[in-house]
């Protein structure tokens, strides 16, 4: 019972690493431009259907897919974060819940549209099975935890001591006074969008070959299963969100273990109320952003 137990954090530790690099970028975002992006998900899954679009018709190697996957879905997000993005900042909440759905309806209907409704097969990534420590996990799953800390660390960096990074901190604290001092407000919230797609992105093409199947509509799930973390963490707080992903992977595999694999999905939303029960402002303040 215990190895099951370890199992099963352990597991929860690779959903919660899957999580993370999701909604990370949802939160930075929301801390840039005071909007949540209902459009997240669709990130993911496009730069899961740009990994295997190169793996099906190029036969090009997993690590290829994976950079064709996260630049395809970067090229889009300029197009969007042009056209849409920067002309919500400073805009109501009502603005950005309709801009960023119309903009998740439009990508994911057009993917359907260009490749079908059907689930397709991804045949790339690392599946061959390593023991750690008694624990037999598939290669994947490991570069999925490995890939989640380095994107964490590599975040901190840039927000503590990059021009980029720092810019990024203080519009999120004050944008009026941003734009008195001269940084380009709109530039910053486009580049901000950008990096949230991309780490969207990425998590969808490292989770792409546990899950086997890719779709047109796994964007959305994704999308209301990051909103609670970004809830419980403190909108606009990374490191709260990294917590509140670990928290939820974990919780949701022993749920899906030990009560039943249809509540999985359920907990998200019943975590959130606990903590909120307990933290009206979440894990982190609000305060405290990047």
């Amino acid at each position: 019972m215990f190895y099951t137990i370890i199992e099963q954090v352990v597991n929860g530790i690779i959903s919660g690493s899957v999580y993370a690099i999701v909604a990370v970028g949802m939160t930075m975002i929301f801390g840039v431009l005071r909007a949540i992006n209902f459009a997240h998900g669709e990130y993911y899954m496009l730069g899961t259907f740009g990994a295997w679009f190169a793996i099906e018709y190029f036969d090009l190697p997993y690590p290829v897919a994976v950079v064709i996957g996260v630049v395809a879905t970067a090229v889009i997000a300029v197009v969007v974060g042009n056209l849409v993005m920067q002309r919500i900042v400073g805009a109501s909440a009502e603005a950005g819940v309709l801009a960023t759905l119309g903009v998740s309806l439009i990508l994911q209907n057009t993917t359907i549209l260009v490749f079908g409704g059907s689930y397709k097969f991804f045949s790339g990534g690392y599946i061959e099975p390593v023991s750690i420590l008694g624990l037999t996990l598939a290669e994947q799953r490991v570069l999925i935890i490995i890939v989640g800390l380095v994107v964490f660390v590599g975040l901190e960096l840039m927000v503590t001591y990059s021009r980029m990074g720092k810019a990024m901190r203080a519009v999120s604290q004050n944008i009026e006074c941003c734009a008195v001092v001269g940084i380009d407000v709109r530039q910053i919230a486009l580049w901000t969008f950008i990096l949230g797609a991309c780490l969207a992105a990425l998590s969808g093409v490292l989770t792409a070959p546990v899950n086997v199947s890719v779709y047109g509509g796994m964007g959305e799930l994704i999308t209301f299963k990051t909103l609670p973390i970004i809830i419980m963490g403190g909108l606009g707080n990374v490191r709260g969100t990294f917590v509140a992903a670990m928290i939820l992977g974990i919780a949701e595999s022993l749920v899906a273990t030990y009560v039943g694999l249809q509540f999985r999905d359920t907990v998200g939303f019943a975590t959130l109320m606990l903590v909120l029960m307990w933290r009206p402002h979440g894990l982190f303040s609000a305060q405290a952003r990047f």
